[in-house]
């Protein structure tokens, strides 16, 4: 079997719930997603067809007024496939975040651009979390478009809308604790005490 990415099986998992064509499953593959799997954007308009030729999807050729329109269907090998990495362990976790890699490197530059760069953060953030805010709503009102997953969605929900929460509060908590810097630099040595207190800082464990 070709070796599937995420994006692939995200694919399978749109179709156990109806037939899709190209066009849409690149749509909905493209759509509340790029929070959680951002290259699945890069990916979604050659998955299907990757799939079709791994014997995990079968195509058929509709006519929509003058044009022809390919529609994919998951068959038995594809829902086998489906299932199986569903009982794997995921990979562990990665983050691709820009705005932290400035913080990391901020005593490059000057605190003006360290504060810009922690406000681009929190507001960012913001974004996002309205945004699940949104679906949330919108699953509420309507059962969403796959209402049958509205359980799913759910658990994710909560998750995303805590994980932009805690960035915005982050953020604000960075913004406070640079007010004392004279820069980005002299920090290292003339608050070395805070620096180790919160070096040495362990949040409580619920587990």
């Amino acid at each position: 079997m070709a070796d599937l990415t995420t994006t692939s099986y995200v694919i399978l998992g749109l179709l156990t719930s109806r037939d899709w064509s190209a066009y849409e499953l690149a749509e909905q593959v493209g759509r509340g997603l790029e929070d959680v799997w951002a290259r699945a954007d890069r990916q979604r308009y050659y998955a299907a067809k990757k799939l079709e030729e791994a014997g995990l999807i079968e195509a058929t050729s509709e006519a929509v007024g003058k044009r022809n329109r390919t529609r994919y269907s998951i068959n038995a090998a594809g829902r086998a496939a489906l299932t199986e990495w569903l009982a794997e362990p995921p990979r562990p976790l990665s983050i691709e975040f820009e705005g932290m890699v400035r913080v990391l490197i901020a005593d490059q530059g000057t605190l003006a651009d360290l504060r810009q760069n922690l406000e681009a953060i929190a507001q960012q953030a913001r974004t996002g979390r309205d945004r699940h805010h949104a679906y949330a709503q919108y699953i509420v009102a309507t059962g969403g478009t796959f209402p049958e997953r509205q359980h799913t969605f759910a658990l994710a929900n909560r998750f995303m809308t805590g994980h932009f929460t805690h960035i915005v509060e982050w953020a604000a908590w960075a913004l406070e604790e640079i007010e004392t810097w004279p820069d980005t630099v002299s920090p290292a040595q003339t608050h070395t005490d805070r620096v180790r207190d919160l070096l040495t800082y362990a949040p409580v464990s619920t587990t």
